[in-house]
């Protein structure tokens, strides 16, 4: 499509819009691109593999759409990216373990969709990270111990899902969390 040839665009907006149909492929293609707002829309099909070769990006706002894929690993090519935001889709599969490579994150927002399976491990690698929401989810298992590395986060949001272990004991070195929300979990 078009949207491949504009190739210096920067800022990529098309929020809040009535528009319809699959994130085309292309998308990858916007190689100055440092923010992608799509939020807002009627979007649907998957989060194109191409999205990882977006090396300045740094925003990628997504929420709101109907999107039906799981997030592809290519995600953790983003090594630029400081928000990632694409809740209340329907987004299913477990969290990519490759998200731990994007470790200039600050914001991490996946909830009220479908994701399953745990929290990977490598969350522990996103030292910028302030804020966690995957609330809203049918994630599993624990909260994992390495969240206690994210030494600027301010708030986690994990309620409502299906997370059925002790809170482990590093949440308590969270010096900056202002907001910790684990209610309707299993949590013991």
């Amino acid at each position: 499509t078009e949207v491949g040839m504009l190739s210096r665009v920067q800022n990529f907006w098309l929020n809040i819009n009535n528009m319809s149909g699959t994130i085309p492929t292309e998308v990858g293609m916007l190689s100055q691109v440092k923010n992608i707002r799509l939020s807002n829309n009627n979007f649907d099909g998957t989060i194109p593999t191409e999205i990882g070769m977006l090396q300045h990006l740094d925003r990628f706002n997504m929420e709101n759409n109907n999107i039906q894929s799981t997030i592809p690993s290519e995600i953790g090519m983003l090594r630029q990216i400081r928000g990632l935001f694409l809740w209340n889709n329907s987004i299913s599969g477990a969290i990519p373990s490759e998200i731990g490579m994007m470790s200039l994150l600050e914001g991490l927002t996946l909830s009220q969709s479908n994701l399953t399976g745990t929290i990977p491990s490598e969350v522990g690698m996103l030292t910028y990270l302030e804020v966690l929401e995957l609330h809203e989810n049918n994630i599993e298992g624990a909260i994992p111990s390495e969240v206690g590395k994210l030494s600027n986060l301010e708030h986690i949001w994990l309620f409502r899902n299906n997370m059925n272990s002790t809170i482990p004991t590093e949440i308590g070195m969270l010096s900056q969390l202002t907001w910790l929300s684990l209610h309707e979990n299993n949590i013991i």
